[in-house]
């Protein structure tokens, strides 16, 4: 058995594969925000309980939300920051870079560490290695001690061009574990190798700022599964990049875990993808407590190096200044804080707002009576009879309509003046509004149509949203994939076991300094080699993929093309002249041929791979044939007014039946609305194909 386990904010999805039969056995539990790891093992037990015996589980897969909700809701370590000195305010003037160019009423982001908790290190190497000032233990250790005793828990060390000189950064480290635990330090010549030291500082500081959450949980899962007498050195994590790796190392690069669970559902949504031979997709992935959105080309999933998290959207480099930056190679998503849990509220200006505070699974939305009395996302779905209070998660769980009823009228309605109805729908509005903002983000800002693309919907709440969002963007075409609430657990059977290393390398792409090119391929492939010989554990083939950053001389920003392997011979570079003009003029709209390229970063993604699963269609007892009527009729609203819709069970679905008109179609983790002006096909995968009359 390969064991998949995806951890939210609200909800724990567990999907047991077994690589003999291919047969799945799933389960959802609600999350534990105070002890994460409870729900983890909950869920773990349960499925396998489900599975009639407690086989043997040689692998498990771990995406979670833990890192990035901790960054949407603010909830991050104290932290201290060592830099060369005269650097102490490279947080505060970052890049001077705004969301809104001409709103000039905006707040400025706070950042992660305070001033005072930044120390200045008497040090200063030159960008040649040369010691211009030298480094001083005896002061340095009196500032470390100084930010211990003030209460720091995590300790981030940013000195002037240690990407390629870590010598000082390497004897701060040493000196600061006399004070600070074991994981509790870390040093941008290891988190982030590269140039630009306010992008570098960023991204050790977010690492330092979510890594006692990070350590806290995973050691605490280790022990639970050595309490079960479960192997803990079966556990991989996911990663932001797609892949896994094993807890030892996500607990020292706890930013890389930011998208973890979200990255799992694109590598499903890449893998729908292929399958189905579509080859635009836009996947759209709704939980309890966030919504994320990727783009996927020609089956594959798009990454980028330039992130920002930490606030109401998480997103590559479109909203430059509006988080906190952060610089590994990930899939590119972007997330926002609306998810089914997310609370609605009135502003101090009497506007109804949606998120990005969750409710979470404890006390959760007011009608799981769980003690919540603030009005969620989900508790407007049963107000305008989306859901059915009798067979929420199967009916494992019984769902309150007076409750939520409640909840609107105290928050909403007494302060808008409008009816329940109405609050309910202008919660679900709003929600919709945030989410297609992050879906414009991946599209239209990408410069790609969304009318050219299929909206992939899944996760507990995505399909109730699918067709309201397809219709703003002008999308014709919807898949909800099988297992949507478990979509993302489902990609994390996908993963291969990958971890990614870099080099910055200023020089210039021509063909006489290919050796120079060429020493650097080596080191990091010997770096790969080492960490290949470490990994322990299934997957016995390997794989190495390497790449380089390329731009124009004097330019700010660079493009990232593939290379053909670990060597480049002359014709080799020569050819990646004519590739990056090419790709230029591709993303820009002009190149300039004769101008020189110049080198920056070359990164190399070592890659362990592991079998995937092989899923079969549904098997479907073509003997019955009246399973595919509906088990009820349910009043539902619609913007045009409330109609009777019929309520279709979803495993009682055949291959090829067709529904022409607005429908529920109801599973255990999740719900389908069929808008109105919608058909539905149910293809020969199992997949509901939703289209546009």
């Amino acid at each position: 058995m390969r064991a998949a386990i995806d951890t939210g904010g609200t909800f724990t999805d567990i999907i047991l594969y077994s690589e003999e039969t291919g047969e799945l056995f799933t389960v959802k539990v609600p999350s534990s925000n105070k002890r994460p790891e409870e729900a983890f093992i909950k869920g773990l037990t349960t499925a396998l309980s489900a599975a009639g015996t407690y086989p043997e589980v040689n692998m498990l897969v771990h995406g979670t939300t833990v890192v990035t909700n901790t960054l949407l809701q603010q909830k991050t370590a104290k932290v201290g920051l060592l830099v060369t000195e005269g650097f102490r305010d490279i947080l505060e003037i970052a890049r001077q870079q705004r969301p809104f160019l001409y709103n000039l009423m905006a707040d400025r982001r706070t950042p992660l560490v305070p001033r005072h908790l930044i120390m200045e290190i008497e040090e200063r190497v030159g960008s040649d290695g040369q010691e211009l000032t030298p480094f001083n233990p005896e002061k340095a250790k009196d500032q470390i001690r100084i930010l211990h005793n003030q209460g720091v828990e995590s300790l981030a060390i940013v000195l002037l061009f240690s990407f390629s000189h870590p010598e000082n950064e390497n004897k701060l480290a040493e000196l600061a574990s006399e004070f600070f635990p074991e994981h509790s330090v870390f040093i941008s010549s290891y988190i982030s190798a590269e140039f630009r030291e306010f992008e570098r500082t960023s991204t050790t500081v977010v690492a330092a700022a979510v890594a006692p959450g990070v350590k806290s949980y995973l050691q605490g899962i280790g022990k639970k599964l050595d309490s079960h007498s479960w192997n803990e050195d079966n556990l991989y994590i996911m990663h932001s990049g797609g892949g896994t790796l094993p807890p030892s190392e996500a607990i020292k690069k706890p930013h890389t875990m930011i998208e973890s669970g979200p990255a799992a559902g694109i590598i499903a949504a890449a893998q729908l993808a292929q399958k189905l031979e579509s080859d635009r997709v836009i996947a759209f992935d709704m939980g309890g407590t966030t919504a994320k959105a990727g783009l996927i080309l020609n089956g594959q999933p798009l990454f980028t190096t330039e992130y920002e998290v930490g606030e109401k959207v998480h997103s590559s480099g479109w909203t430059k200044g509006s988080g906190y930056p952060v610089r590994f190679p990930m899939i590119d998503v972007a997330e926002c804080g609306s998810g089914a849990g997310s609370i609605a509220w009135i502003d101090p200006g009497g506007h109804l707002k949606v998120g990005p505070e969750s409710a979470g699974a404890d006390p959760g939305p007011a009608c799981y009576r769980k003690g919540g009395s603030s009005p969620t996302v989900t508790d407007a779905y049963l107000e305008l009879g989306y859901l059915n209070r009798d067979s929420f998660l199967g009916g494992d769980m019984v769902l309150h309509p007076q409750l939520a009823t409640n909840a609107l009228k105290n928050h909403i309605c007494k302060h808008l003046s409008v009816s329940v109805k109405e609050a309910a729908a202008g919660i679900v509005t709003i929600a919709n509004d945030n989410m297609l903002h992050i879906l414009r983000l991946v599209s239209v800002m990408r410069g790609h149509d969304p009318r050219d693309f299929t909206l992939v919907a899944y996760g507990g709440a995505g399909p109730i949203h699918a067709t309201m969002l397809a219709e703003n963007l002008s999308i014709r075409k919807v898949i909800i994939p099988r297992y949507p609430g478990l979509f993302s657990a489902l990609g994390l059977l996908y993963s291969d076991v990958t971890t990614d290393f870099v080099e910055t390398i200023m020089t210039t792409l021509e063909p006489d300094n290919a050796d120079l090119l060429n020493n650097t391929l080596e080191r990091l492939n010997a770096e790969a080699e080492l960490w290949f010989d470490q990994m322990k554990g299934p997957g016995v083939k390997f794989e190495i993929k390497t790449s380089i950053d390329l731009r124009y001389l004097r330019q700010n920003y660079e493009l990232n093309i593939p290379l053909p392997g670990v060597h480049l011979s002359q014709g080799n570079i020569i050819s990646l002249q004519k590739e990056f003009h090419e790709l230029h003029k591709n993303q820009y709209g002009h190149s300039t041929p004769g101008e020189r390229i110049q080198t920056v970063y070359i990164r190399l993604r070592a890659i362990k791979l592991l079998t995937k699963p092989d899923l079969k269609p549904p098997k479907i007892d073509k003997r019955n044939k009246t399973n595919n009527t509906p088990c009820m009729n349910r009043k539902v609203w619609f913007p045009e007014g409330e109609i009777s819709c019929p309520v279709y069970k979803r495993n009682s679905l055949r291959p090829q039946q067709k529904i022409e008109e607005p429908a529920i179609i109801q599973e255990k983790e999740s719900t389908t609305l069929v808008d109105r002006n919608w058909s539905v096909l149910v293809d020969n995968f199992g997949n509901l194909v939703l289209e546009k009359k």
